[in-house]
């Protein structure tokens, strides 16, 4: 792992593996406790590379927070799905995440209200997975391309309630909108080791609903040319869900700058994915 101006490679050891995760602190201090955002990345792609991707480590130094970027062993979570890259038995990466959290609050003034998760496919899913396993941690959730294994959601009925935004491409093949397993012939080819299902995105949003006591009809906004707005509400901001469709959109992460193959990843779009993901954190705290 390497890192860029602001970010350091943090040595933790978890299940007698060597964990080391990159932490990125904002160039001026507060007096005031900041939000931490742990952002995970997807399969086969380093934390300090989707970190460029993202943006979010940037952005952060003109907001004032944290940025954890744990990494998976092998370049995998262990989403719940199945999926192992090399040998050994599938590493706890709840216990290492949750190890994470807890090791940034110990060297940095963390405000435990303000603790949040992003995550992209692999990283997504085990986003997913994680409030799902230990709910009550985190403020908000974020995934973009990527929502939780089937297997997984059984154990998300009582997670709620937790604000979440979603962003999906409705054309995506590595992570299918309508949930399943990777399609066709390129994405066979990328994820050569297949995943276990994983629920759709419009399953998961009613998962959400119900978890989130939140009504069952949306506010439906068009706020880009290609992307449609889902918003369900409740009995106040911990209901909150936000579900993104990028109309013809890939497996990408939009607005990025970082290009990559649109014959293989897709279409992206120029809505900014990093900058809406932060403000929707922002507005939300956990309850205490």
């Amino acid at each position: 792992m390497g890192g860029s101006s602001g970010t350091r490679l943090v040595p933790l050891k978890h299940d007698g593996l060597d964990r080391a995760y990159l932490l990125h602190e904002p160039p001026v201090a507060g007096a005031s406790p900041r939000p931490l955002v742990v952002q995970l990345h997807g399969r086969g792609i380093g934390a300090a590379i989707f970190d460029r991707m993202t943006g979010f480590s940037a952005l952060a130094d003109t907001e004032g927070f944290v940025v954890a970027l744990p990494e998976g062993r092998h370049e995998v979570w262990n989403d719940g799905r199945g999926v192992r890259l090399g040998p050994g038995p599938l590493p706890d990466d709840v216990g290492y995440l949750l190890a994470v959290v807890d090791d940034v609050c110990s060297r940095v003034r963390i405000d435990p209200q303000r603790i949040y998760l992003v995550g992209m496919s692999n990283g997504a899913a085990m986003a997913g997975r994680l409030v799902c396993e230990a709910p009550g941690r985190f403020a908000a959730l974020a995934q973009v391309s990527g929502a939780a294994g089937v297997e997984v959601t059984s154990r998300c009925r009582d997670a709620g309630p937790l604000p979440i935004l979603h962003i999906h491409g409705a054309d995506d093949r590595m992570a299918p909108y309508r949930g399943g397993v990777r399609r066709g012939l390129i994405a066979r080819l990328v994820l050569r080791v297949a995943a276990r299902p994983s629920i759709g995105v419009d399953a998961w949003a009613q998962q959400w609903i119900a978890a989130n006591g939140a009504a069952p009809e949306p506010t439906i906004t068009r706020v880009a040319p290609d992307v449609e707005l889902r918003s369900w509400r409740g009995a106040g901001p911990q209901s909150n869900i936000d579900f993104y469709r990028i109309e013809g959109g890939g497996h990408t992460w939009p607005g990025s700058t970082f290009r990559l193959p649109r014959i293989i990843l897709g279409r992206t779009s120029s809505f900014d994915a990093t900058r809406t993901i932060w403000a929707f954190f922002a507005a939300h705290r956990r309850a205490t």
